[in-house]
């Protein structure tokens, strides 16, 4: 309903002279609104209908820049389009001027614009921004991405990266802390996991024959379901532990939080649930060989109530590792969709 507000008073505002039309985006502040707050269909229409304002520059910043400002990643996408190389690239194509303002843009950092990522904790917060700056430097002009900050540290520049990491020193510190805190946490568990099924590995159901040492019920098809989960259980809890330590030993740069410390966090939040999953299925088999001649009804309530705390995990977490999934694997933030694609409205609409 709204676009067909905002249609109705472009085709009202297309039947004005040259002069009044100029008058009313002299100031580019309904573009600047508009581009800020990531209304990208209102930017479409406006510059549908009045093309030349596709180069309006409030506040002297192209309509790009102040998409990276704000980290408005739907407002970017319709100045971008496929290049030959199926490669992303500004359409009006990025001047010295331009490229600089947006690196400049793309270093800063306001922490009021978090809630536009759109994604939990410090960590994932840092990778969004990291994201935001290769994006960025991808875009502009190639000598620009080694040209210096225009700000003085101790008497002299400091590169764009520099700046960056200068910014986010704070962000930084909060998702170090945010990682380490996740993996403290979950190493816990998967410890206390990892030791139950060590222990019920040497404490097979049924007991051992004393001669031999082999498990009496060995036949039984519940014998060998809680060996092999018993088993599978206990490799990926100590496989999440491995991860979680590794997090807890990672070098906590910028970079690393693009890639390399969210894999390890998803690998570990994977494993703990595996880990977790198996331990009942073994404790759900074990109950079987105990209960199965003498209350056989037991078994269903038994085996639904195992399964609440992995369906507790799920519901809580699953999210939480779907966004991160979806974050650092998921498709670019970055996806073009040209201005005039579809239906270009004219004024005699």
């Amino acid at each position: 309903m709204a676009i067909k507000l905002a249609k109705q008073v472009c085709m009202a505002i297309s039947r004005m002279s040259t002069s009044e039309i100029a008058n009313i985006f002299e100031d580019g502040n309904l573009l600047f609104a508009a581009t800020a707050k990531g209304i990208s269909e209102i930017v479409k229409l406006c510059i549908q209908f009045f093309p030349e304002f596709i180069r309006v520059r409030p506040y002297s910043k192209s309509l790009p820049a102040l998409a990276v400002a704000f980290r408005q990643e739907r407002t970017l996408g319709l100045f971008l389009k496929l290049s030959s190389t199926a490669k992303l690239s500004l359409v009006l194509g990025s001047t010295g001027d331009d490229s600089a303002t947006m690196m400049d843009e793309a270093a800063l950092y306001f922490p009021s614009f978090d809630a536009v990522t759109n994604v939990a904790g410090a960590a994932f917060q840092l990778q969004r921004e990291v994201q935001w700056y290769k994006a960025v430097e991808s875009w502009v002009i190639p000598k620009m991405r080694s040209c210096y900050f225009e700000r003085e540290d101790n008497d002299r520049s400091i590169s764009y990266w520099t700046a960056f990491v200068k910014e986010h020193k704070e962000l930084i510190e909060k998702g170090e802390k945010w990682a380490k805190d996740t993996a403290n946490s979950c190493m816990l568990v998967s410890t206390l996991i990892a030791t139950v099924l060590f222990a019920a590995a040497f404490t097979v159901p049924g007991g051992n024959d004393n001669n031999t040492g082999v498990p009496l019920l060995l036949g039984q098809d519940s014998l060998m379901t809680f060996a092999i989960s018993d088993a599978l259980g206990l490799f990926s809890s100590v496989t999440a532990i491995l991860l979680f330590l590794a997090i807890l030993t990672s070098r906590y740069e910028a970079q690393y939080f693009l890639y390399s410390l969210p894999k390890k966090i998803i690998m570990g939040l994977s494993f703990l649930f595996l880990s977790l999953a198996f331990m009942l299925v073994a404790f759900t088999a074990t109950l079987k060989i105990v209960l199965d001649e003498r209350l056989e009804w037991v078994l269903i309530p038994i085996t639904l109530l195992a399964s609440v705390p992995v369906a507790l995990f799920v519901i809580l977490q699953l999210p939480l590792l779907f966004q991160m999934v979806k974050s650092t694997y998921g498709p670019s933030i970055f996806r073009p969709e040209g201005i005039w694609d579809g239906v270009k409205y004219t004024k005699q609409d």
